[in-house]
């Protein structure tokens, strides 16, 4: 797998951290509260198809943190007024992970001419039924990151990015990634009171990917996205937490391929 070395443009009224790669349709990734640790093989894979963005978020990476940018809803449209300053031919394909999920359904419900095609992975933004969103500020960054694995020790990726003794630079990202996180989605605690709501309205084609072991957001989350928009599906991945993009890379690929290109 090739890297691809993070540009900083400026954009959306910040300086931005942006990996891009691949030819093809472009393909909009929204990602997760642990930013963004480098070009995954899914992103490689994808790329093979698609024209693959992936921006660091606001006070993520080496993004700048704005003032103002105080919630998921800011959050939200920061992301479309990014896609509209790289001249993102829209309706555009998006992939949203856990917070990156929220936000990309937060945009489903009021700019729905914004998505061709969308996948929620192990979303954020919604409380379950059953069972209970973990609480990343509990413990340590660590612990927040080994939960999000099924087996750490046995995935490539996590043995890649955060298996081996932390630099103080690396254990610092990590901080910086869980204070964002507390600043945008502490109150209600990573959910939102109305979205379930609103969901109901989105029209855009949705699958919804949930690792079948995901001890961060409960699967019943995952049912619940699939219920309230009209005509999404469901696909589970076995033996797999809350990041599938990075612990099964292969499954996850190919379910969003399927969907895609159906």
């Amino acid at each position: 797998m090739n890297d691809v070395t993070p540009q900083l443009i400026e954009a959306a009224g910040i300086t931005v951290e942006l990996r891009r790669a691949g030819q093809g349709a472009p393909l909009l990734v929204i990602h997760g509260e642990f930013g963004v640790p480098g070009w995954l093989e899914a992103f490689a894979r994808l790329a093979e198809h698609h024209d693959v963005i992936v921006p660091s978020l606001p006070g993520y990476g080496q993004s700048t943190r704005p003032d103002w940018i105080m919630s998921v809803h800011d959050l939200a449209a920061w992301v479309t007024w990014f896609a509209r300053d790289l001249d993102l031919q829209r309706p555009v394909n998006v992939i949203g992970s856990s917070l990156g999920g929220w936000v990309a359904a937060e945009i489903a419900t009021v700019a729905p001419q914004f998505f061709n095609k969308l996948v929620l992975v192990g979303a954020m933004g919604l409380k379950p039924e059953k069972g209970e969103i973990f609480d990343y500020f509990l413990d340590s960054g660590l612990a927040g990151l080994r939960r999000a694995f099924h087996r750490p020790d046995q995935s490539a990726a996590f043995m890649r990015y955060w298996g081996r003794k932390w630099a103080p630079e690396l254990a610092d990202v990590v901080e910086q990634h869980r204070e964002m996180t507390c600043r945008i989605a502490w109150k209600p605690y990573m959910h939102s009171l109305t979205l379930r709501h609103l969901l109901p309205g989105v029209r855009t084609p949705t699958l919804v990917v949930w690792g079948g072991n995901d001890a961060i957001t409960p699967l019943n989350s995952g049912e619940i996205y699939a219920r309230a928009i009209p005509g999404a599906s469901l696909a589970t991945i076995a033996d797999c937490g809350h990041m599938p993009e990075m612990e099964k890379p292969t499954d996850f690929v190919e379910r969003v391929r399927d969907f895609l290109q159906a």
